[in-house]
Formats: C-alpha cells, structure tokens, sequence
C-alpha cells in the first residue's frame, strides 16, 4: 500500500523554510532602529558650518538605507528546494516531454566556435530520451568557422552520446571529462579501450576546429563535405547577410555508430542588413522560437549561453520535477538554475562567482514568488515565453504570428522546412506584430532576459530557483577587471532601462505581485543611482578631512556609537552570511565586497550616465559581447589573483581617483592629529578609519599604479589623468571656503 502510494501520488519536489530567515527578520529590526537613529541624529545636530556637506552626506546615508531596506525583502523567506527525480521516472519515463535547446553566440572571435561545440556535445549527451531532444544553435556572427565547428561537433556526436549513456558518464562535457582521465579510477579493460578510441576522436575533432579557426577560413575540400557551405557568399559579413537555417543532425535519419537515434542538431543564423533593428540576444531567441515552432514545437525550452555547459546529466529530469509535480506544477512559468562558473581563482579575485546573488539573494525570492530569468541555464514553458497568461494558452496568438500553412506542417521531415524556416529569420518577419512587444522575449532593454521574467511575474506566474548539489551548468566568467566592469555596466544599464520603463516595479508591476517581489527586482533595477550615494561617501568625508571639517559625532559624544555599531554590524552580518549560508571564505568575502565598492563608483556611475543620455536622446545603449579568451600571461596573473588592468579605460578612472583622494586625505588627517594631538583625533576619529579602510581595500590599485611594471598594470594614462585629478580635488578643498555661507 504504501509502495503504491509512493509511485503515485508522492510529491516530485519539496520546499524547505531555512532556518537563518528568523535571524535575519531580527537583525533587520534591529538594524532599522539603528537606521532611524542616525536618521534623528542628522536632523537634529544639522551643523551651521559645513551645511552642504552635511546634506550630501545625509543624503547619500539615506540612499544607502534604502537600498539596504530593498535588499532586506531576499532575506525574509529564503527557501531551499530538493527534487525526486527517480519518482518521475517511475511514474513518468513515457510521459516525459520533448525540449528545445537554445544555444546562442554572436562572435566566433570573442566566442570561441570549439566552446560552443563542447556545449552543443553536453546538451546532445543529457540524460533524457534522445527522441524528445532537439538543440537549436544560434549564429548571429553568420560565421561559417562556426559552422563548420557544428558540423564537426554533429559528427563526434554519433560517437560522444551513446559513449555516455553505455557507461553513465556523469560529465557530458567532452573538453571538462577527458581533462580528468576518468579511465585511470577502473580496471574495466573495454572501458580503458573505447575511453582512448574518443579521447583520440575528440582530440582530432579539436585540433581541426582550431586550425580552421587560426587560419580564418573553411578549407575548400571541407566546404565539400556539406551543402550547407553553398549558403555563404563572398560578399556575406556578420553585419550583412541573409537567412540560414540547416539541419546538421536529424532523428531518424542521423544515427550513433551502433544504430541507435539521435537528437536533432540544427544550425540557425537569422537574416541582418543596415538599418534593421535585430535586438541582439532578444531578436535572435525570438527566432529560435519561430524556428524551433515550425520543427519540433517542444512545449519546453532550455536556453543556454554558447560558454555555459551542461555540469549535470540529470538537470532536465530535475526541471520537469517542477513542472510535472501534480500539486504546484501548472504554476510554475519556468526553472531557472545558478550560474556557475569554472577557472574561477581559489578566493575570487573579481567576485565573479556571484556567490552572494546565487547562494543567498536568490533562494530569497524564491520563497516569494521565484527569481527573475537569468538568461541562460533556464527552462521554460513554451506557451509562457509566448505571451499566454495564468491559466490561458498562447496557442491561437502564435497562429497569428506564425501563418498556418507553415504552422500545418508538423508531419513534414525538418530537413524539408528549410525554405519556410529561412521566412521565420528573415529580418522583416516581425514588423507591424507582437514579437518583442508582447510574445517571445522582450525587447528595447539590454537585459532582455530579466525584463521578460519581470512580464511573466507580471501575467501571474510563478518560477523556481534550483540549485542541485551538483552544479548543472558551468560557464566562462570574465578573467580581467574590465571584462568584469563591462559586463555588470551592461546588467547596470539594462536594469535601469526596465525601472524607467512602464515595467517599473514600483508602478506596473506593485499591481500585479507581491511587494516584497517588487523589493527585491527594484533592489537589482537600482544598481547604477546606487552609485551616487557610495561615490558621496567616498569623497566627502576624505576631502572634509583635508580641510579639518568633521561630518560625525566626537569620541566623547554617546551618538558616536551608533556610527560604530552600524558599520560593524552591517560588515559582521555579512561575513557571517557569506561564510555560513554562502559558503565562501574570509578571503573570497573581502575580494567580494571590495569589487562590490568598485562596481559601484564605476560601472555603476557608467550604466546610470548611458541610461541619461539615452533618456534625453543623446546616444542609444548598444550590447557588449564580454571576450572569453585571454593569453597566457594573463592567465599566470590571475592564478596568481593579482589585478588585470592593462587596457586604458574609463571604467578604470572613478575608483582610481576615490583611491588616490583617500590616500591624500589620510595623510592629511595623520599629519593634523599630529600637529594639534587628540581634539584632532577626538573630531576625525571616524572619517580617519573610513579612510583607513578605503585605502586598505585599494591596495591593488595602488599597486597597480605605481608599483607594478608587467602589461597588467594600470596603463600610465590612467594613472597620471588620475593622479592629477585626485590632487587637483584635494588641492581645492583646502582653498574653497565650504561653509553653506559663502556658497550662497
């Protein structure tokens, strides 16, 4: 009986409260009081002297609290949730349903084609029926060196998938599993064997798709070998080009070298001109779901970056624990995964990890009504990503947007629908309809993937952050420090486009969700006005002290401790949480937090001004593609966790000069309690320790700048512009008379 109840009506996945929400709950009463404290202290000891500084330090505290109380909403019901996928197997192995695979990549230079192969292999490799399996590629570059790469990639394949289901190979991989040799840990001879026979096949596989990349160009004789060649023109460019769709890999027709299925692998680049919007990641998605309609039409989508490989066999088995759990299932909009990242350094240098986003701040919306799209590592429901709402199929829109007579082609071979595939990516297939406006992803945001998840929330649905023990998909994170500011400029600046947008949480969407959910997208739409009040912080209190103007309470005065208690507070909450609920270390959380300070006066401040220009119709906001390639020397240094800078940017210049104003005003401030003894130290005590901690945590700049010799050290152009700057900023503080009286 009870065997029985087990197999059918068992729940596939549970959600667990975690304990820490309660500490957390308190802490943040705690916290406020103080808040409001500091709040009445600066209104009621407003100075006569020094009144401009003192609002825009006030003004910068109370942006600093907001925020805290936005990021407060992730900590108050975090959850953790564990699936049974063995229960749906049992109860579902037939009844599983088919999915699409949506692998996007837009620069064979910036994206190398073999890291696309390696991830198109893994996805082929998962373990679900290969029947229900179809991978979509992406190739908005319209490279045939990625092509080729596919084609290559098409033809392990038949050798790769059955290799990993014969033996359960855990990694599906292929460049992560050989590169640990997993035939030394058996004595099983025929596994020895045929582990050799596809490490040399892939070996091979590799060195062409390298060659054929260093050279530039597909040879002529492997032009040959496919019809799918013919489609490149000389006067073709990535900017110019038409519609190309081929199916590399074909059920039913493409078979393993034992005789056995194999899921379907087809190759899509959409038609681009001058002068025709495309949308970027948006446009091109959009297009594998017009594409993917007409060919396989699966009711579920996983979509993936071309760096982000599947870790984990098992992960759509884990996903349709979500969607197919007889209890909650139909709520559920999509399945959204953390990112993960490999070659990350042992403490992080850049924080690329994200371990406070993934690990802590989204297992906190979760227990709300579920995180926002990430963009990769998330399966959704078809119907969702076309526009339907809660309870409503979306069936009848799609037939509007895509015409019948191809939509009635679904017992037509793949390989026989290329003409009418080629309709759905051409450029102009869009115009005068709903795509990107209300069906598939949205556009005219360069985070186009949160703002669709902020619409789906919006229409009524719910969705689900898992985190598996084993990571189910690692990527590529950048390994420089520009990278690494150009891609949060990027997160920044679309984040901010969503909260001026009729989308803003704080009008669209607190009709619609929950105000806790509203927090916490706000909490991340934020991030580049967030700038202004760390960047205040970081100046004024450093370029008071250079003119011996105090901005907080004396050590004899009792208000003192409140400004004492905050910070330890907010700093002691943190590491505790980032060591005890992250998982991180002492060394990984300072790295963190201190990239947390340079995002935030620089790519921060960069993303808010592109987001004004763009609102007074100055400039647009274009999309970045973050490089995954980087030389050797580069890479000893990141090993090593010492700073990449090398390039001369101007990401580089805000917290370079906050770093230089800070040595110079502690330094000023050492020379003054020298000078005039312990009333100096009793009224600077507090801006003297700010300092102290700033210029502790830029340490690496400083050596950056005027230590260091190797290419990556801070470009002189960058260290003489701001060394100028942060000398000119103290110079004037000391001349210019701040009291609010002669300023008026």
């Amino acid at each position: 009986m009870n065997t029985k109840m087990e197999s059918t009506d068992s729940p596939l996945y549970t959600t667990l409260p975690k304990p820490v929400a309660k500490i957390n709950r308190v802490y943040g009463c705690a916290y406020f009081c103080a808040i409001l404290g500091l709040i009445c202290y600066r209104i009621q000891y407003m100075p006569s002297e020094g009144y401009v500084q003192w609002m825009l330090l006030f003004c910068a505290e109370l942006g600093l609290a907001f925020q805290w109380v936005l990021e407060m909403a992730f900590r108050c019901w975090p959850v953790e949730r564990f699936t049974y996928p063995e229960r749906l197997s049992k109860r579902f192995e037939k009844e599983l349903p088919p999915i699409d695979v949506f692998i996007c990549t837009a620069d064979p230079v910036k994206e190398p084609p073999l890291d696309v192969s390696n991830t198109i292999l893994s996805t082929l490799a998962f373990n679900y029926p290969v029947q229900k399996l179809t991978c979509y590629v992406s190739d908005d570059g319209g490279s045939p060196i990625t092509f080729y790469a596919l084609l290559e990639a098409s033809r392990f394949a038949k050798i790769w998938v059955p290799f990993c289901h014969e033996y359960s190979i855990q990694q599906r991989c292929p460049e992560a599993y050989f590169s640990e040799c997993y035939f030394n840990e058996t004595d099983n001879m025929s596994f020895t064997t045929e582990w050799q026979k596809v490490k040399k096949l892939y070996d091979e596989m590799k060195y062409c798709i390298r060659r054929t990349v260093e050279r530039g160009i597909v040879p002529e004789e492997k032009c040959k070998e496919h019809n799918g060649f013919k489609e490149w023109k000389p006067a073709m460019t990535s900017r110019d080009h038409p519609s190309i769709v081929q199916v590399l890999l074909e059920r039913g027709k493409d078979i393993t070298v034992e005789g056995h299925d194999l899921p379907s692998l087809v190759y899509v680049s959409r038609e681009k001109q001058p002068g025709n919007p495309h949308h970027f990641k948006a446009g091109a998605l959009n297009v594998l779901i017009r594409v993917s309609a007409l060919m396989s039409n699966a009711p579920f989508i996983l979509t993936l970056d071309c760096d982000m490989y599947a870790n984990n066999c098992e992960t759509l088995r884990e996903a349709m624990c979500f969607f197919m759990d007889s209890r909650t299932g139909h709520q559920f909009a999509y399945v959204q995964f953390p990112q993960r990242f490999h070659a990350i350094t042992k403490n992080d240098l850049y924080a690329n990890y994200l371990r406070k986003y993934m690990d802590i701040l989204h297992k906190g919306i979760d227990g709300i009504e579920g995180p926002s799209y990430m963009g990769t590592g998330c399966v959704h429901r078809r119907d969702v990503l076309c526009g339907s709402e809660r309870q409503h199929s979306s069936l009848n829109l799609m037939k509007e947007l895509i015409s019948s007579s191809i939509v009635g082609m679904e017992k037509v071979a793949p390989s026989k629908r290329l003409d009418e595939a080629k309709e759905l990516a051409k450029c102009g297939y869009e115009k005068n309809t709903q795509w990107g406006k209300k069906v598939g992803m949205l556009y005219d945001c360069a985070v186009e993937d949160t703002l669709t998840g902020l619409s789906i929330h919006c229409r009524g649905w719910k969705s689900v952050y898992y985190s598996p023990k084993r990571d189910a998909f690692v990527g590529c994170a950048p390994v420089n420090l520009n990278d690494t500011l150009v891609q949060n400029k990027r997160w920044a600046t679309g984040f901010l486009e969503i909260f001026f947008s009729r989308f803003c949480p704080l009008t669209y969407g607190i009709r619609h969700t929950k105000l806790a959910q509203n927090m916490c997208y706000s909490y991340y739409f934020l991030w580049a006005p967030s700038s202004l009040p760390l960047i205040c912080y970081g100046l004024v209190p450093a370029l008071c002290m250079v003119t011996g103007l105090s901005l907080f309470p004396q050590i004899s005065d009792p208000w003192i401790i409140l400004f004492l208690v905050l910070p330890v507070c907010a700093y002691a909450h943190s590491v505790l949480e980032f060591i005890y609920v992250g998982g991180g270390s002492l060394k990984s959380w300072w790295n963190d937090q201190r990239m947390w300070m340079i995002k935030g006066v620089s790519s921060n401040l960069f993303a808010l001004i592109q987001v004004v220009c763009k609102l007074l119709g100055i400039s647009k906001v274009g999309f970045e593609v973050t490089s995954k390639v980087f030389d050797s020397e580069a890479a000893k240094r990141y090993e090593a966790e010492i700073f990449e800078f090398g390039v001369s940017s101007a990401l580089f210049i805000p917290f370079s000069i906050i770093a230089l104003i800070n040595l110079m005003a502690l330094v000023c401030g050492i020379l003054r309690v020298m000078r005039e003894g312990y009333p100096a130290m009793a009224s600077m005590y507090v801006q003297v320790m700010m300092s102290i901690f700033l210029v502790i945590n830029s340490y690496p700049i400083y050596e950056g700048m005027f230590v260091r010799k190797d290419k990556g050290s801070m470009p002189l152009p960058i260290t003489v512009f701001s060394t100028l700057a942060a000398a000119l900023a103290c110079s004037s503080a000391s001349a210019i008379s701040w009291d609010s009286k002669s300023l008026i």
